[in-house]
C-alpha cells in the first residue's frame, strides 16, 4: 500500500498506523504538481509491482471559507482552492489511469463533498471545484468502463477528520460548543461522521463486491439536511 502527503511526518505516522494491514510505503509527493504526480505514480509502480486502486482525497478546506466574502477573494486565493481540490484530481487520474491499464484494469475514489450538493453561501469556490470532482468522475467512469477501471466518487458530510479538529480548536469552548451542536441539529443521525466510516466506503468501492458500481457519487454523510 502506498500513502501519499506533503508533509513526510504526517506520512510516517499514517504508514506506521497502517502497518497491521500490510506492508505500507510512504512517499511525499505534491498533488497540484504535474511533474510531483508523475513521478509519484513511476515510484509507487516500480515499488509495488503494479496500482489496483487509487484513492484522491486531497482537498484544502481551510482556504475556502475565509472572512470577506465572494468578491473579496482574490484570483489566487480562488485558484489556489480550484488546484488542491479539483485540479489534484484530474493530474491524479491521468497518470492513475494508463498505470491502472497496464494491470488489467482496477478502481478510482475520488473525494467530493456535500458543499458540492447543499451550495451554502461563503463555499463557493469549494463547493465549485468538487461539483468538478464529481464531474470529472462521472465522465471519466464511463470513458474507461469498458476497459476494466470504475471510478467512483464519495460525498462526506460532517466528518472528524484532523481538519475538522483544527477548525474546531481555533474557536472558543462556547464557540466549539454551538458549532457542533449546529452540525449535529443538521444530521439525521444527530451525530458527527467517523473517518472509519469513509473508509469503509472507500473499502468497499475497490472492492469486488461492488463490481457493477461505476460512475456514481455516494453521499455518507447520516442524512444531512438543512
Amino acid at each position: 500500500m502506498a500513502v501519499c502527503g506533503r508533509s513526510a511526518e504526517r506520512g510516517r505516522q499514517a504508514a506506521e498506523a497502517l502497518g497491521a494491514f500490510g506492508e505500507v510505503e510512504f512517499f511525499a509527493a505534491d498533488v497540484t504538481d504535474d511533474s510531483a504526480v508523475a513521478a509519484l505514480v513511476t515510484d509507487v509502480v516500480a515499488r509495488f509491482g503494479r496500482i489496483d486502486h487509487a484513492f484522491n482525497n486531497a482537498a484544502n478546506t481551510e482556504a475556502a471559507t475565509g472572512e470577506g466574502g465572494f468578491t473579496a477573494m482574490e484570483l489566487a486565493e480562488f485558484e489556489g482552492i480550484v488546484r488542491a481540490s479539483l485540479t489534484s484530481v484530474w493530474l491524479c487520474m491521468r497518470h492513475e489511469l494508463p498505470a491502472l491499464l497496464a494491470g488489467g484494469g482496477g478502481s478510482i475514489v475520488n473525494t467530493s463533498s456535500m458543499d458540492a450538493q447543499l451550495r451554502l453561501a461563503g463555499t463557493g469556490s469549494y463547493a465549485a471545484a468538487k461539483s468538478g470532482v464529481e464531474a470529472l468522475t462521472v465522465a471519466a467512469a464511463k470513458e474507461f468502463a469498458a476497459q476494466g477501471v470504475r471510478i467512483n466518487a464519495i460525498r462526506p458530510g460532517a466528518i472528524r477528520t484532523p481538519m475538522l479538529e483544527r477548525n474546531l480548536q481555533a474557536c472558543t469552548a462556547a464557540q466549539r460548543q454551538e458549532r457542533e451542536d449546529r452540525y449535529r441539529s443538521m444530521i439525521a443521525m444527530r451525530r458527527i461522521g467517523e473517518p472509519s466510516e469513509i473508509a469503509d466506503a472507500v473499502l468497499w468501492l475497490c472492492s469486488s463486491r461492488s463490481s457493477y458500481v461505476t460512475g456514481q457519487v455516494i453521499t455518507v454523510d447520516g442524512s444531512l439536511g438543512l
